[in-house]
């Protein structure tokens, strides 16, 4: 994820994108990649309400590492500055530790995604942010952080204008559609300016695979852009350099200015936009290169991204054995250049099988675009039996959709996010777009009906990104309405209504009309830089059913 479209080099792994704005530091250039092994296990705190109940008891500070499993920074950063014996000493004396699975907590991860991971946050004992650090931190980088918090109870720096709470600025009234085609036209031109007409894709330092660019491009072709085709077909291209060429699947992203540096973490987030992409463009040119591209990435994911229920997992690690400090460890540079029978031999980079709402929901719908084009039976019964599996282990009786499975043998109150009933709520409709089951347009309306009811924003308009966290302190209570995921919430209710009678798509049209106008400020266009793709889609998908009666 980017906040502005200048990027330069930087030492960290990113969600949805390549790594953030940051200079790479001295110590991060002289590490090995065999530092990523990991150390000792450390003592780690939960990011809880009890652990800010004892950082009052104890007057010390909370110090989050947010960092996703699949990360190679975050595995160096702890292997290197958390065991740094001054750094240790420092964190036992003044401060509370606690590692967050960014993936596990789609509401940190919508908050501090911008960062990079790792993310580094310091918070007061009431939950008051500190500071916020984007990227890989070596052990002196840190130490200057960590002290100058305990000499003035103050962080040293924001890492970013982001790390501001701002308040949103409240568009009262639908906006209207010249108002949105002219949004429209800017931001299509604001991306173009961004093509690398050298190296294809968007942007001119770290290249990555950026499924919404690609598919706002195809859209454009299929409607008879040229322009548009001829651009996309050569993004895509050079971006199959990153495609595994043993096991198919994506990489995340290019360590460098062309396509030739690959950063080996797979992510469902980017296989499932690849597969949607080179099934597009297969049918949009009958080139059989782009079927097989497709094929790669749909082989990976069955293969190793799926469970015997039909649910689809997450992502799998850059390195081997970088949870494992029992194992030979082995960076990613060294295990992706070795052929299928090497890498088995040694074993397979972690996978994480939780099955969560928002990955599978992104895998449905883009198994449901294969099936459009191929007309593979196989195909679609993967995405109805990975749909039934989600419907059975993580809706709850108000419709919504959980993060992870439901776990009957330990039932707490979960909270709920808009990630994953968006993203859950699109494949539903998906499904019902290839299917024409009336069953899957039943789940998704009450997906919608549960996010007006427990996400609805306030009179600025969209969705909050969770329900409400009883336990939640400081920075916490204030629920953010997030770009992204609100821009597949409108992507979700368009075809929602266009799949009802008139008479009941009305409430939803209102829906289309608060998000919409909640997410269209220059600001939070500006502030995604290249990855607007997504957003100029729910533009194009919402013409005709947006500008409804005044939104509820």
């Amino acid at each position: 994820m980017f906040v502005s479209s200048l990027l330069v080099c930087v030492v960290g792994c990113a969600r949805t994108g390549v790594p953030e704005v940051r200079a790479v530091p001295k110590a991060a250039k002289a590490a090995t990649r065999e530092e990523g092994a990991p150390g000792e296990e450390l003592p780690w705190a939960q990011f809880s309400a009890e652990t800010f109940a004892r950082a009052k008891a104890e007057r010390k500070y909370v110090v989050m590492d947010g960092s996703a499993e699949w990360c190679h920074w975050c595995h160096v950063m702890e292997a290197t500055t958390y065991h740094d014996a001054g750094i240790r000493r420092l964190l036992d004396a003044h401060f509370i530790a606690v590692k967050v699975d960014v993936d596990a907590r789609p509401d940190l991860q919508e908050r501090y995604a911008d960062y990079g991971w790792p993310a580094t946050v310091v918070f007061s004992p009431e939950g008051e942010e500190l500071g916020a650090y984007r990227g890989y931190l070596d052990s002196d980088e840190f130490a200057e952080i960590l002290n100058t918090v305990v000499a003035s109870g103050v962080a040293q720096k924001a890492a970013s204008p982001s790390a501001v709470e701002t308040k949103r600025p409240i568009e009262r009234q639908p906006l209207s559609e010249e108002r949105l085609v002219a949004i429209q036209q800017r931001t299509d031109l604001a991306l173009d300016e961004l093509w690398d007409v050298e190296q294809g894709g968007w942007g001119r330092t770290q290249k990555a695979p950026l499924g919404w660019d690609n598919a706002w491009l195809l859209t454009k072709a299929a409607h008879g852009d040229a322009s548009a085709k001829k651009k996309v077909l050569f993004a895509l291209d050079q971006q199959a350099k990153l495609i595994d060429p043993v096991w198919g699947g994506i990489y995340q992203y290019s360590a460098a200015a062309d396509w030739d540096h690959a950063h080996f973490e797979k992510l469902m987030t980017f296989q499932a936009p690849a597969i949607d992409n080179y099934a597009t463009a297969y049918g949009l040119t009958r080139d059989p290169k782009y079927l097989t591209r497709a094929r790669a990435m749909l082989g990976y994911v069955d293969r190793f991204m799926k469970g015997p229920e039909g649910g689809f997992f997450t992502t799998q690690d850059a390195d081997l054995n970088a949870h494992d400090r029992d194992k030979p460890f082995m960076n990613g540079h060294d295990y992706y250049a070795l052929g299928e029978k090497e890498r088995l031999a040694r074993g397979l980079p972690r996978i994480d099988n939780h099955e969560y709402g928002r990955e599978n929901g992104l895998a449905i719908a883009a198994y449901c675009t294969m099936f459009e084009i191929t007309k593979d039976a196989n195909v679609l019964a993967s995405a109805e039996k990975a749909a039934r599996r989600v419907l059975e282990t993580h809706r709850v009786p108000s419709g919504g959709i959980t993060h992870d499975r439901i776990d009957e043998s330990a039932p707490t109150k979960k909270i709920l996010y808009l990630s994953d009933n968006a993203s859950f709520g699109f494949a539903l409709m998906r499904l019902y777009e290839v299917t024409k089951n009336a069953d899957f347009l039943v789940r998704a309306r009450a997906i919608a009906d549960f996010m007006q009811t427990e996400l609805a924003g306030d009179e600025g308009g969209g969705f909050f990104a969770n329900t409400k966290d009883p336990d939640a302190a400081g920075i916490l209570v204030r629920r953010r309405v997030p770009f992204e995921e609100n821009v597949m919430a409108t992507r979700m209710l368009a075809r929602l209504v266009r799949a009802l009678p008139a008479s009941e798509a009305m409430p939803y049209r209102a829906m289309i009309d608060r998000t919409l106008r909640a997410i269209s400020t220059p600001e939070q266009i500006a502030d995604r830089g290249r990855m607007i793709g997504d957003y100029l889609l729910a533009l194009e998908e919402t013409k005709g059913v947006r500008g409804g009666p005044q939104a509820l």
